[in-house]
């Protein structure tokens, strides 16, 4: 099935989003972000239950995962494990655009949907500072 982001409903940006759109099935979700050339970020390390798969389809972006950073440029792809603290902390001077695969799928962000946040700010059940 061919996913149209121009028929999913626009969510809030938040963090280094300029605009979020959100898909999802019974195994996995999807979230498209379009990024704000922004530079240097203050996004909060944070984790989730969710496996996440990060793909860069446009511009750079620059995150670390349990204190080790990593730069990422279009077609760059990284992998975060449940429970991994991570965060992104800069975007490129273009911007960026990432797909953000999680599994199992991140529900709280479904339009509507009255499920806490899955972000998590209090320590990792693994350790670690970020």
């Amino acid at each position: 099935m061919k996913i149209d982001w121009n028929n999913h409903e626009d969510l809030p940006g938040q963090g280094i989003a300029l605009a979020r759109k959100f898909a999802f099935g019974q195994e996995m979700s999807c979230l498209r972000v379009e990024a704000d050339q922004s530079g240097e970020l203050n996004l909060p390390p944070h984790w989730h239950n969710n496996e996440q798969w990060i793909v860069v389809t446009e511009g750079a972006v620059r995150f670390a995962c349990e204190g080790v950073e990593y730069e990422l440029e279009a077609g760059d792809v990284a992998y975060i494990p449940s429970g991994r603290k991570h965060t992104a902390t800069y975007v490129g001077p273009e911007g960026a655009v990432l797909l953000e695969f999680s599994a199992p799928p991140r529900l709280d962000l479904a339009p509507g949907s009255v499920i806490p946040s899955s972000m998590r700010y209090n320590p990792s059940p693994f350790g670690g500072d970020e």
